[in-house]
């Protein structure tokens, strides 16, 4: 019956716990445009079977310096 007690109060606690970390289905859109932004040039859609390759290195530390740098220059009017 302790046991029992001791499992239950266990999984409420986990069940009220909140996330210590933040995950990547938490980012948010920053920026959507109505119209091109000045400067830029509309040249039409992307091809839809146009495939590129991106690679990214990280470390394990700095995670939201990281996305807060990719947010700012994600800014075609930011001076970076």
């Amino acid at each position: 019956m302790l046991w029992t007690s001791f499992l239950l109060l266990g999984l409420a606690q986990l069940c009220t716990s909140n996330v210590l970390t933040k995950r990547w289905d938490d980012v948010a859109e920053k920026h959507s445009w109505v119209e091109t932004p000045r400067g830029w040039q509309l040249k039409g859609p992307a091809p839809s079977k146009h495939i590129f390759q991106l690679k990214i290195g990280l470390r394990q530390h700095g995670m939201e310096d990281l996305i807060a740098n990719l947010m700012e220059i994600s800014d075609p009017t930011h001076s970076r």
